[in-house]
């Protein structure tokens, strides 16, 4: 039976075509496995998060290659041992999801996470972008977030305290399960 071990792999690089197919490619070659990532395009720049899986000796060798691959590919890197994802999750906790959207303006994700952690609420995931009004040309802002509470933590109760978040910074907050 397999001992599998889990390796967090950070990589931030000017963006250019291809740094997945190769860094995918190394990830496969030497028998590890892609369990989860996020990934996107930040200004001019490519980030890249990996949560791998493997035997402690297939994530050691890759670890080396993947180092000397990120080189090459003028990425920076880090890497960072962690413990399997289920292990973490576990327990009696609510998971919702979060979208709120808003004319632009500065303090809205300070806001709503500042509220999160004082119901003892913890991030799972949590993505924003700014964009503009396809007719106005107004900025607006999304976030969607997915977040763990304790069990205690019921969905009117959050609602509750999202809602005046919502009020304060002139925002539309939906509140869901996950």
């Amino acid at each position: 039976m397999m001992n599998t071990e889990y390796l967090v792999l950070t990589a931030v690089g000017t963006d250019r075509p291809g740094i997945v197919a190769e860094i995918t490619e190394l990830v496969a070659e030497k028998g590890a496995n892609v369990a989860d990532s996020r990934m996107a395009l930040l200004g001019g720049e490519f980030a890249l998060m990996m949560l791998l899986a493997g035997e402690a000796d297939t994530l050691s060798g890759l670890r080396n290659a993947l180092g000397q691959t990120a080189e090459r590919l003028g990425l920076q890197v880090i890497f960072k041992e962690t413990g399997s994802p289920a292990t973490h999750r576990a327990g009696g906790v609510r998971s919702y999801r979060i979208d709120v959207h808003a004319l632009d303006h500065p303090g809205i994700v300070h806001a709503v996470t500042a509220r999160l952690r004082a119901l003892g609420g913890n991030i799972v995931s949590l993505e924003t972008s700014a964009y503009q009004a396809s007719v106005t040309g107004t900025p607006l802002f999304c976030m969607e977030l997915q977040a763990d509470f304790p069990g205690e933590v019921g969905a009117a109760r959050l609602r509750e305290a999202l809602d005046e978040v919502g009020e304060t910074a002139n925002a539309d907050v939906d509140v869901r399960p996950a």
